[in-house]
């Protein structure tokens, strides 16, 4: 049998080792590090807290954000932004900023939005992508929509409805209250778009003129305070009264009268000014107080004045009175004929 001896030999050893050492630093060196670390600007990541889910955000939720940085050297400041304003801590409005963290309790429709994040390190500042923040809420009334309707006996009116909600998928009940009772209206139909509704009414006696409720109920839940719409008695306006002549010049004339009862809706007040002779509209004047001045009329000449008041409904029969203006004075006259001789004498007559 053969036994063959290894031999030990410190220096091929070491040459070994060396050889080795230097593959793998060349390896490091081809192969890029995952984790960075060269110097750059921050990169950052928002999104919502993971245990939330953003279609099921409602009203009265607590909301938080996690913006993620990943930045050499470390950041010196983050800060975040709502709709491109800056967010900062407000404790009575439920709002706290903590470093990564944006925390929003008892979030309401205003918190709805874009919100981004930005960090700053030595390299510069990087900003995030941002999240649009959906708060769902109960329908509410929409402001500015008409709450006054006038209607006629026998007369069928409809009323329009419109709440603002999200989701917008809105179902409808309407309620008639007067001094006596308090009775479900059925006769209403909601609009395609979800977030108004259409109710048919008609007054049939006085008891039938009172106010309406409206309220809405979408998967939030039901709406707090109901629409109200008030149905009057409606039809054109009665006569304007006591007609006098206030004012009179050479060009205009004025007339004040008393206003009769409107017919349950807003009213305008018309003088139509015509040529006594041959009936010539020379002046149509429209107000919304009952004082009238007719400009531009010619001097010395007589009017027949016809007043009314209209509405939604119609207009009132006519109130008619006669009035003239006074002519120039001769001197006026000559003036405006071209006749004055001297320059001296016109300036005396003014």
């Amino acid at each position: 049998m053969r036994r063959f001896i290894h031999l030990f030999d410190p220096f091929i050893h070491s040459c070994e080792r060396l050889f080795l050492l230097s593959l793998f630093s060349l390896i490091l060196l081809l192969i890029p590090n995952p984790y960075g670390h060269r110097e750059d600007v921050p990169q950052l990541s928002l999104r919502l807290g993971s245990k939330l889910r953003h279609s099921h955000i409602q009203e009265g939720n607590d909301v938080y954000f996690d913006c993620n940085v990943r930045a050499n050297p470390w950041v010196t400041e983050i800060r975040w932004w709502f709709e491109g304003k800056e967010v900062h801590t407000n404790t009575s409005a439920g709002v706290i900023v903590s470093n990564q963290s944006l925390v929003l309790q008892r979030v309401q429709r205003g918190n709805r939005g874009r919100y981004t994040c930005t960090a700053s390190n030595s390299e510069g500042e990087g900003e995030s992508n941002s999240v649009h923040l959906r708060v769902q809420y109960a329908p509410i009334c929409r402001t500015s929509q008409k709450v006054l309707y006038g209607a006629a006996r026998q007369e069928s009116v409809k009323i329009h409805c419109e709440v603002d909600a999200d989701p917008p998928e809105v179902n409808f009940r309407w309620a008639f209250n007067n001094s006596n009772e308090n009775v479900v209206v059925e006769n209403h139909v909601a609009a395609a778009d979800g977030t108004s509704s259409v109710a048919t009414y008609v007054p049939r006696s006085e008891l039938d003129y009172g106010t309406l409720f409206c309220w809405g109920r979408n998967n939030v839940g039901p709406q707090a305070e109901p629409c109200v719409f008030s149905v009057i008695p409606a039809g054109p306006p009665d006569p304007v009264r006591n007609c006098s002549i206030a004012n009179q010049t050479e060009e205009s004339i004025r007339v004040d009268c008393s206003d009769g009862y409107d017919g349950g809706l807003v009213q305008q007040f018309v003088m139509e000014v015509r040529d006594s002779a041959i009936q010539r509209l020379r002046a149509n004047v429209t107000s919304s107080w009952p004082s009238l001045t007719a400009r531009g009329l010619s001097p010395g000449s007589e009017f027949v004045l016809v007043i009314y008041s209209a509405n939604a409904k119609g207009r009132s029969k006519a109130v008619v009175l006669t009035a003239s203006t006074p002519a120039l004075p001769e001197s006026m006259n000559r003036m405006a004929k071209g006749m004055s001789s001297s320059p001296v004498s016109a300036s005396l007559s003014i």
